[in-house]
């Protein structure tokens, strides 16, 4: 068995929370055994994330870097700045991984030591699942980055993506899921609205799209399920017909670029 990683969380929020709970699920005879510590200056955060992870609080950043073999920065981007402040002294040469949307690798350098190992990554909530996206940069990270990367990947998969389209990436994946969710509720409700119960209606457009997301990963071609599925004059074509005369491609389109300046905006 390995040794196991002690990684600590600064910051117990919703994503935290999310590889708390991916991570915990896996167990102490995983390939990649973790051992969670958390740290939040909302200390009932760390209570209830402790009580669902068996996560061990600190007291402290500085007693959170003390016991990280890496630490996780997982605190909004503005927090960044105070979260940092003091444990420098405390990380011993461990590498850190921040998953702060918008603060660069270079920003964050400028406020550990020298020689620092820094990646980013960015997870969306499916990690908690296991079945999540994790957009990964390795930075400065080095001979630790593949050790790093092999952390992350039993919650989904890890992509590599050059830092400066991280915001773009960001959108595509961990934004997604709030989209999707949008449009599977508005499938549910036009369900309901040619007649179908509730219940029926979220299971079948559920299914459909889980379904869909499967036969995509098999083939590879998009267009290829789509066309498949829209018999010439039939049902599917006509709705589809009315999809894209509501311009169903360029309001994600600019779904996706709005969520991208607000990103920028933030930095």
């Amino acid at each position: 068995m390995r040794v196991a990683l002690n990684v600590g969380l600064l910051g117990c929020g919703h994503i935290a929370s999310a590889l708390a709970q991916g991570w915990a699920s896996l167990g102490p005879a995983s390939e990649s055994p973790v051992v969670l510590w958390g740290y939040d200056i909302r200390p009932e955060a760390t209570a209830q994330l402790a009580a669902s992870t068996g996560l061990t609080p600190a007291a402290s950043p500085e007693e959170l870097a003390d016991h990280a073999d890496v630490l996780v920065v997982a605190v909004r981007p503005t927090e960044v700045p105070t979260a940092l402040a003091g444990v420098e002294a405390h990380l011993n040469g461990h590498p850190v991984v921040s998953l702060a949307a918008g603060v660069s690798i270079a920003s964050l350098l400028g406020r550990l030591p020298d020689g620092a190992m820094v990646g980013r990554a960015i997870p969306n909530v499916a990690v908690e699942r296991g079945c999540g996206l994790v957009v990964w940069a390795d930075g400065t990270l080095g001979e630790r980055a593949a050790e790093l990367r092999a952390l992350f990947a039993p919650l989904g998969t890890v992509v590599d993506v050059v830092e400066h389209l991280f915001e773009e990436a960001t959108v595509v994946a961990a934004c997604g899921p709030g989209f999707a969710a949008l449009f599977i509720e508005a499938f549910e409700e036009a369900g309901v609205a040619v007649g179908l119960d509730w219940q029926t209606s979220s299971e079948l457009a559920l299914g459909a799209v889980a379904g869909t997301v499967e036969l995509v990963r098999h083939s590879g071609d998009t267009g290829a399920v789509r066309r498949a599925v829209s018999t010439p004059g039939g049902m599917t074509i006509a709705g589809i017909e009315q999809l894209e005369l509501a311009r169903l491609r360029p309001a994600l389109m600019a779904a996706v670029r709005a969520a991208v300046d607000r990103g920028r905006a933030k930095k």
